[in-house]
């Protein structure tokens, strides 16, 4: 099967000055749907297989049906040969990334990833800010990824390999500050609090379908090296748990209140990713099950959720020429469907019934309560800023008078409600198949 997968995957790659834009938006939808099928088969256990390069397991595979899914939206946009190229080539280094048996091979395809979406924001871009944010963006990922070489180098000089499973069964023990260096390249990823200056900065200067891969799909390469590292290095992260829980708890409270300032709509979306970052990374070092499902959950909800917003913040942008919420008011008399998306989903950002977010949410805040009682003090500010900002950006944003600045409206185009509704669908519809994540 995962032959197959991979075939299919590099003829969308082979074909992709030879088809049209549908004709690959339907192929990336078609390889969605085929491995939900397989996912629905056999997710009554935590299945495992592969060979000497690339494997695949749940996590992996449920993010692999994200990348697919987040790709065919994009695809479905009006974009430019060299555009859709870029794409490609993304979505090739990202299924590769989460198919990588060894750890070097995970580590290329980790830093692959970001030349497409360095070349997306670079030619892009909307201002001349774009060349500082993709060199901000660059620096501090390459930098901050580059200790995890060295960790490869020196497990591969005492242990003698590198594949994924033999290390999670020898349960590596290694010096707590080499291991600090290298999850810096995984939390700056995310990002984590005090590295997400990179972050906010590639949003507003990347476009559209830029912000959504970034969103949706790349910063999940952050969570999903720590899935990895959680199972190899165990006994190391038992040193670091604390650190990390509180400092995703209260940068997330920080962000929070830092989302309730700001007054355009594409910066606020951004540091709302950080937010939910925060608390996935601090259910994840609780280490428990309960919180890695959660962490999980939170990934897939957050890619879904994040890359919609970020599509409905462009079609504002192009209907009313600016992001600024002010100038934006009284959305709701003149788009009012499009309000209804709105409303939609600045609900499930903030974790309201029936979005997967939800309960992502309320299994991280579990792990966390279980892991520690007095947490559930940060937990009850994060949980009611984060519902404010949503409710501050929904309510400025549709309700209100019109600015007398706009003189010129455009209609919402039937396509763009297909994207929105792509989206949001699987977001809510996953809601009903827990049973799907292994509990």
């Amino acid at each position: 099967m995962m032959k197959l997968l991979l075939s299919l995957v590099f003829m969308l790659g082979m074909m992709n000055f030879k088809i049209s834009k549908v004709s690959k938006s339907f192929v990336c939808f078609f390889l969605s749907f085929y491995l939900m099928f397989f996912w629905i088969c056999y997710s009554s256990s935590l299945w495992i297989g592969g060979h000497n390069l690339f494997y695949i397991d749940f996590n992996s595979y449920v993010l692999i049906i994200l990348s697919l899914w987040i790709s065919g939206c994009m695809l479905m946009m009006n974009l430019s040969k060299f555009m859709e190229s870029l794409i490609i080539i993304l979505l090739i280094s990202l299924i590769m990334c989460f198919f990588s048996f060894n750890l070097i091979l995970f580590y290329v395809m980790f830093e692959v990833g970001l030349l497409p979406i360095f070349f997306l924001i670079l030619y892009g871009g909307y201002s001349f800010e774009r060349y500082e944010a993709v060199m901000y963006m660059f620096m501090y990922t390459v930098l901050s990824s580059m200790p995890f070489l060295w960790l490869l180098l020196y497990i591969f000089l005492n242990y003698k390999s590198l594949m994924i499973s033999m290390l999670i069964f020898l349960m590596l023990n290694i010096d707590n500050l080499l291991f600090s260096m290298c999850l810096l390249g995984f939390i700056v990823k995310l990002p984590m609090f005090i590295f997400h200056i990179w972050l906010p900065k590639a949003h507003v200067e990347a476009p559209v379908y830029g912000s959504m891969i970034l969103a949706g799909v790349l910063l999940k390469l952050g969570g999903y090296g720590m899935f990895r590292m959680i199972k190899i290095f165990f006994n190391n992260m038992m040193n670091w748990s604390v650190l990390m829980i509180m400092l995703g708890m209260v940068g997330s409270i920080f962000l929070s209140l830092v989302c309730l300032i700001q007054v355009d709509m594409k910066m606020l979306v951004a540091y709302s990713s950080v937010v939910h970052m925060g608390l996935m990374i601090s259910g994840m070092c609780t280490m428990s099950k309960i919180g890695l499902v959660g962490g999980l959950m939170m990934m897939i909800s957050h890619g879904l959720c994040s890359s919609g917003m970020f599509y409905l913040v462009n079609i504002n942008y192009e209907r009313f020429g600016s992001r600024l919420i002010y100038l934006n008011k009284g959305s709701l008399s003149i788009y009012p469907t499009l309000s209804l998306f709105w409303f939609l989903f600045c609900s499930s950002n903030l974790s309201a019934p029936v979005s997967l977010n939800l309960i992502g949410e309320v299994f991280l805040l579990i792990s966390l309560v279980s892991w520690n009682i007095l947490l559930i003090l940060f937990l009850m500010f994060f949980c009611f800023f984060s519902a404010a900002y949503s409710l501050y950006l929904f309510s400025m944003s549709q309700h209100g008078n019109n600015s007398i600045m706009l003189m010129n409206y455009q209609v919402v185009n039937i396509f763009d409600y297909l994207v929105l509704i792509l989206h949001w669908l699987p977001l809510n519809i996953l809601f009903l198949s827990l049973n799907l994540f292994n509990l």
